[in-house]
């Protein structure tokens, strides 16, 4: 790419001088180094547009390693409502899972461990900076291992009610507490 840029290098291009197929985690990697490499859908391929590496915050790439411990350590599952990787939404759309800084970068969250959850693709999409919401902080998450069946359950009353699991169980403890008074 160094030799040609500016110019398109294609996908064929990159897996002969590769030697592999899988040469687009190669591609993620360089541009978390700090290389501005952009796609090129007509032809496809690659343009490296600048021979100035730019200083990046290692702190933006989540890699894959790390990526998969944190899947593992959330137990494939979205810490926000519950649902499983591979699992079906009421509308049958399939969960995808995604991992997510708990304190964004932009208000000094790190990329490690402790600062990173797993949620699924609709609760990453529609959230906000943790920090919007108080009750969820870090030091304030509860993480409990429901039957299938009592999160089904909850997951249909939620849809039903247009709240979230975490809103019932919250109302179902706060109901729990004061009964114990």
């Amino acid at each position: 790419m160094y030799a040609s840029i500016g110019q398109v290098v294609t996908n064929e291009q990159l897996i002969k001088v590769s030697g592999q197929h899988n040469y687009a985690r190669r591609i993620r990697e360089l541009r978390a180094e700090g290389w501005d490499i952009i796609y090129s859908a007509s032809p496809s391929g690659y343009i490296l547009r600048s021979t100035k590496k730019t200083r990046k915050n290692a702190d933006i790439y989540i890699n894959l390693k790390l990526r998969q411990k944190v899947l593992e350590r959330d137990r494939y599952t979205c810490q926000r409502c519950g649902f499983k990787a591979g699992e079906l939404y009421g509308d049958g759309e399939t969960v995808k899972l995604e991992v997510d800084h708990i304190i964004p970068l932009k208000q000094g969250g790190r990329t490690i461990e402790g600062n990173l959850w797993t949620l699924c693709s609709r609760c990453n999409a529609g959230k906000k900076s943790l920090l919007d919401y108080p009750e969820t902080l870090k030091n304030k998450i509860i993480s409990v291992n429901l039957d299938d069946d009592l999160r089904k359950k909850l997951s249909r009353l939620a849809l039903k009610r247009g709240v979230t699991v975490n809103d019932l169980i919250m109302l179902s403890l706060r109901r729990g507490i004061e009964g114990l008074k």
